[in-house]
C-alpha cells in the first residue's frame, strides 16, 4: 500500500488536533502499550487508522476493524476471533493525551475495565481513502493451506 505522506507530525501539533485528524486523514503510526496486572505485558507494533477503522500488527497478532467487525488473528497459531464492532466511537475512550519526547502518550480506558497506557510515534498523515480493504481480511486470507480455527461471534 502506497501512502502519500504529508509529513510526520511533531510535538507542535496539539493532541486534540491529532484526534480530529483521524476524521479527515489516514494515519500510520508505530505504537507501544503496556498491560499491567498479574504480569505486565509490553506490546510494540504498527497501526493504520482511519476514522473508526484500524489495522494493528504487533506481538504476533493482526487486529483488523472495518467499523463493522473486529478480527483478532493469531498469525502463528492460525486462529482468528471475530466479533461485531458495535456502535462505538473508539476515540471516546482515549484520555490524558500529551506530547513527550516526540511521542504522543495517553491512556485508553476500555469498557471491560482494562486500562492501557500507550505511546504513538513516527506518525504520518496521508489522504483518507475510500478503499477500506486493508481493514478486513481479504477473501483468500485464510486459504493459505493451513487449517485455521475461526471463532465467529457476530
Amino acid at each position: 500500500m502506497a501512502l502519500l505522506s504529508f509529513g510526520a507530525l511533531s510535538a507542535q501539533e496539539k493532541p486534540s488536533d491529532l484526534l480530529s485528524d483521524l476524521r479527515k486523514y489516514r494515519l500510520k503510526v508505530n505504537y507501544e502499550y503496556e498491560i499491567t496486572g498479574l504480569q505486565d505485558v509490553k506490546v510494540v507494533g504498527s497501526a493504520i487508522i482511519q476514522d473508526n477503522c484500524f489495522r494493528m500488527e504487533g506481538a504476533g497478532l493482526l487486529i483488523l476493524c472495518d467499523s463493522e467487525s473486529i478480527w483478532t488473528i493469531d498469525l502463528e497459531g492460525k486462529e482468528a476471533y471475530v466479533e461485531a464492532a458495535g456502535q462505538m466511537d473508539y476515540l471516546d475512550y482515549v484520555t490524558d493525551l500529551a506530547w513527550e519526547n516526540d511521542r504522543l502518550i495517553g491512556t485508553v480506558a476500555i469498557p471491560n475495565g482494562t486500562i492501557l497506557n500507550f505511546s504513538l510515534f513516527d506518525i504520518e498523515k496521508s489522504p483518507s481513502s475510500g478503499d477500506l480493504s486493508i481493514f478486513s481480511p481479504s477473501e483468500d486470507f485464510f486459504n493459505d493451506g493451513a487449517d485455521w480455527i475461526i471463532t465467529d461471534l457476530r
